[in-house]
């Protein structure tokens, strides 16, 4: 399929599985998420490119009532790069949720305001062999954000991360069930505790 879409989305159902379909979101394009997988990357092998760069990038607004609004991958071998999220939603749990193996994200996040923040910007649970690379914009005066990312029962994670903000566990979490070969790299700055919540493995778990 070759043409305009008006949502990702949309533009997702036209994409063939393993075929190295790409889909390129214009520069300045904007869409709203509202519900748990307004926006649900089913189809293996697709990339998802935005176009253009700093203010011109495509930006999804995460908001709901119930915090759940969200980006979902739950197929394996996705790819998204050069988008921009943000929210509405104070307190928002998982905006890009990832479920799926060998995905691939290039994004960055900016919290609304120090009132309005995501709880994180990134959640993997039971995956396998994932790479991020995430600018995480938050505020030092915020209360909302818990980790930039979330990781439980993952295996093999390459994160390169620049983050700023207040975040009350840490940088990058382990929880629930041990993640194992996870690297990460990059620069934060916690308002929150100087070294002691940037990469941290809660629950005792052997990570």
């Amino acid at each position: 399929y070759a043409g305009a879409c008006a949502t990702i989305d949309f533009a997702i159902g036209k994409c063939a599985a393993n075929h190295g379909d790409i889909i390129f979101v214009k520069a300045g394009h904007t869409e709203t998420v509202t519900t748990v997988g307004a926006i649900t990357c089913d189809v293996t092998g697709i990339s998802i490119i935005g176009l253009g760069s700093g203010a011109d990038r495509p930006t999804i607004t995460f908001g709901s009532t119930d915090n759940s609004a969200s980006i979902t991958i739950t197929a394996a071998s996705v790819t998204i790069e050069n988008i921009v999220g943000t929210t509405t939603d104070d307190g928002l749990s998982n905006p890009f949720n990832i479920t799926a193996n060998d995905c691939w994200l290039d994004i960055e996040w900016r919290d609304a305001s120090a009132a309005v923040e995501a709880a994180r910007a990134v959640q993997a649970t039971t995956i396998s062999n994932l790479f991020v690379k995430l600018r995480y914009v938050g505020f030092i005066t915020g209360n909302a954000c818990v980790n930039a990312i979330n990781l439980v029962a993952v295996t093999g994670a390459r994160i390169i991360i620049d983050a700023y903000g207040e975040f009350s566990t840490g940088v990058v979490e382990m929880v629930t069930t041990a993640s194992t070969d996870v690297r990460v790299e990059g620069t934060f700055y916690n308002d929150n505790v100087a070294l002691t919540k940037n990469v941290v493995n809660t629950g005792g778990l052997a990570c």
